[in-house]
């Protein structure tokens, strides 16, 4: 008999399998072997595994993408924005039990079938940049091409989610503070 946690765990091991295999590379039957779990059941869950990867991909985005949005609208240093935001995202991120660099890093978002992702992907990437944006335009942050901003803080996230791939982080808002900590220092403008 089949666990409450299936959905999640078949979350967890196709995503692992994403990072190992890459997206193309890893069939459903494989998912399947890595749950334990007949095809058939997996179907039950996720009617293909471009479901799977939508999944995955919203447990991580969506939220953030309204985040960010509110960032960019809210009053107040662009900085404290960013960097709230920021631990907010990271800690969530040390959180998920899904090897979510594969979604980001991985050849899925790169396929047609999921212009769509990729989509919402650069829409929140715009409203990274226009966080950046305001902290440039206020003084706070150094100048520098907005997109070259986002890609630094892009990589840093990739950076994160690589880690907690890797070791148990027993304390994921330390991790995430320290991390924000170390995005805003880049960007700071140096007050005299």
């Amino acid at each position: 008999m089949e666990t409450v946690d299936t959905r999640q765990e078949i979350l967890i091991q196709a995503s692992r399998l994403f990072k190992k295999l890459g997206y193309r590379a890893t069939t459903t039957r494989e998912i399947a072997k890595a749950v334990n779990i007949k095809q058939p059941s997996l179907f039950h869950h996720f009617p293909n595994k471009k479901a799977i990867v939508e999944e995955i991909f919203s447990l991580s985005l969506n939220e953030a993408a309204v985040r960010i949005e509110e960032a960019c609208r809210r009053d107040g240093p662009a900085s404290e924005r960013l960097h709230q935001y920021l631990v907010w995202d990271l800690s969530t991120l040390h959180r998920m039990p899904m090897a979510m660099s594969a979604i980001y890093t991985g050849d899925a978002l790169k396929s047609e079938e999921f212009a769509e992702l990729a989509a919402k992907l650069k829409a929140f990437y715009h409203s990274l940049e226009d966080l950046i944006s305001q902290g440039i335009d206020s003084g706070e942050f150094v100048e520098i091409d907005p997109m070259l901003g986002r890609l630094i803080v892009a990589s840093m996230t990739i950076a994160h989610l690589e880690y907690a791939e890797e070791v148990t982080v027993t304390d994921p808002d330390r991790i995430a503070r320290e991390g924000a900590d170390l995005i805003l220092r880049a960007f700071r403008r140096e007050q005299n």
